[in-house]
């Protein structure tokens, strides 16, 4: 049974009193706070691009939901390069100028130049999300871009260019696509694709609101509350290059559409296949299990994942899924809109429990409208800190004294052993001391120099990278795996690692945040351990290799079947 608005909020105010309590127990009784320190060097490494989503004096709502970015290794020199997605004008107009494209960026050891033109590569539209994954098993990442507009696949050629794959109509679905992911959900060894909707905000009939106060009117976005919800495309990868529509037969459709914006990849009931969480607006989120039949049921509700720990459904956009406490399952933490707060759902095995308030992440979150996320480690200790970008969806003109800012300050947790959250905002460089309108988060080791890199795309601004200069940092491992019987880029593969007395848990997820992908090599701490006296690696298909012991402080290769390459 759902609570009254003013009972929730009342209850909400408790829980973040609670939690703020709490963390500043935790705080008096931590040592010092980590030295984990971020500079924004985009500007200074050649990144050039700024996000063009013009916003009409209606309002339009497609147009404050920003656009997506993703680390891809293309060209396979060991660097990872960066794709990002760019917005467009309302009502969309024919555009040949390359900085309303989007761009390809080249890492060059650790700088960057554009090859979109080279790379035949120019895109235009409102792009959204991205996929990065080898559809087709050559060797070379492709790219799957969602849109308001038709979705477009890109396919490697391996040369340095790629080519539009113009000849299968369910790619290029024509609705209002978000995040979305590749995973091989039947373990045939071929990538399958999830794609999240949106809304149905037709062009030639745009949904538009306004309100009136004072006998003015103000023009806003309509609350997806009262439109039209999309349901989301499953396409299933039949292993010659073509695709299928499978959402009907996979079970999709048998619950009323959503309005998706954030999906992750992941065996969260760890029974060998991979199943997909999705973050709705507004509406329960759902969690995709795969029956390992070709079907799927949603068994949020029953998992404690649906909803937070009131029972009630939140304005949900990005997610991020990694092992938190150290228990070797896939938690879960997903944003929210402002006056919610954020929900951390740790995976207790039979189910989620939500803890937001217990790990110290509700009270900070209060505040703030949330969009991109990341589980990451900075200082290489082996515990997955957090990160956050913020940013609102409506602008209020100060008359309407909404006093909810657009642009908003992002924000960086640090993982207390486990046990709770620690922000450390305020001391991880200048960045987070900024008011922004944040969107997409994705990771990188993009210099690699052993420390975890963040890139940010923001609505309207210059994408950011986040240079990781943490000093005092421990070991860690650079870790890539190659598929043989399993998907070639290992998308769902689950890696163990005991160091000493610990034992950490990664998995390799095929996209992740908000509308975003990071590098897929993984770049795992281990804290002081000298080395990883085991690696154990459930490969996709099933099969377990158990490797080591591996030297840190390298990168290793790891092929199925063949085992440590170099």
């Amino acid at each position: 049974m759902r609570l009254n608005k003013s009972r929730q909020t009342a209850v909400s105010l408790l829980r973040c009193w609670f939690s703020t309590v709490l963390l500043s127990l935790a705080t008096l009784a931590s040592a010092q706070p980590p030295g984990i320190h971020f500079q924004d060097v985009a500007h200074d490494v050649g990144l050039n691009f700024t996000h063009d989503s013009p916003l009409t004096p209606e309002r339009h709502l497609h147009l404050f939901m920003g656009s997506g970015l993703a680390w891809c290794d293309y060209d396979l020199d060991g660097w990872p390069d960066i794709y990002l997605c760019q917005g467009a004008a309302w009502p969309p107009v024919a555009d040949s100028d390359l900085a309303h494209s989007n761009q390809l960026f080249r890492n060059v050891q650790g700088k960057f130049e554009s090859v979109t033109a080279a790379a035949r590569l120019t895109c235009f539209g409102y792009s959204m999300g991205i996929a990065v994954g080898d559809y087709d098993n050559d060797g070379f990442p492709d790219l799957y871009v969602s849109a308001y507009g038709p979705n477009r696949l890109f396919r490697n050629l391996g040369d340095g260019t790629w080519a539009e794959v113009t000849d299968q109509p369910v790619l290029n679905d024509p609705r209002f696509g978000a995040s979305c992911t590749w995973a091989d959900i039947d373990k045939d060894g071929d990538l399958d694709l999830y794609v999240t909707n949106y809304l149905k905000l037709d062009p030639a009939n745009y949904p538009l609101c306004s309100e009136v106060v004072n006998r003015k009117r103000y023009p806003g976005g309509c609350h997806p509350r009262y439109q039209q919800h999309e349901s989301d495309l499953l396409l299933i990868n039949r292993g010659d290059g073509t695709f299928a529509d499978m959402t009907e037969a996979a079970g999709l459709l048998a619950e009323t559409p959503r309005a998706g914006l954030g999906v992750v990849a992941c065996d969260f009931d760890e029974d060998g296949d991979q199943d997909f969480y999705v973050a709705n607006d507004t509406v329960n989120n759902q969690l995709w299990l795969n029956s390992g039949k070709g079907t799927f049921a949603d068994d949020a509700l029953l998992m404690g994942a649906a909803v937070n720990g009131l029972g009630v459904a939140e304005a949900s956009m990005g997610i991020a899924a990694g092992d938190v406490d150290g228990d070797g399952r896939i938690d879960l933490f997903v944003t929210n809109y402002f006056n919610e707060t954020n929900t951390f759902y740790r995976n207790d095995q039979t189910a989620f429990t939500e803890v937001t308030a217990e790990y110290g992440l509700a009270a900070p979150s209060q505040q703030r409208l949330g969009f991109g996320t990341s589980f990451f480690d900075p200082d290489n200790d082996g515990w997955l800190d957090l990160i956050v970008v913020n940013g609102h969806v409506q602008s209020y003109p100060p008359e309407l004294d909404r006093r909810e800012p657009f642009a908003q300050q992002p924000q960086v947790f640090h993982n207390q052993r486990g046990v709770r959250f620690e922000e450390i905002s305020s001391d991880a460089g200048a960045y987070f001391q900024q008011n922004l309108v944040g969107r997409a988060t994705a990771l990188a080791d993009y210099d690699h120099d052993g420390r975890i890199d963040v890139a940010i795309q923001h609505l309207n601004g210059p994408v950011a990278l986040l240079k990781n200069e943490t000093d005092e940092v421990g070991h860690s491992l650079t870790l890539r795996l190659i598929g043989v019987e399993s998907n070639r880029e290992a998308l769902g593969a689950r890696v163990e690692i005991v160091a000493g007395d610990r034992k950490i848990v990664r998995v390799v997820l095929g996209s992740s945040s908000y509308l975003a992908c990071d590098e897929r090599p993984l770049l795992i701490g281990i804290g002081d351990a000298e080395q990883a006296d085991a690696v154990t690696v459930r490969w996709p298909t099933g099969r377990v290799e158990t490797l080591g012991p591996l030297v840190h402080d390298r990168a290793h290769l790891l092929i199925e079947g063949r085992g440590v390459v170099r």
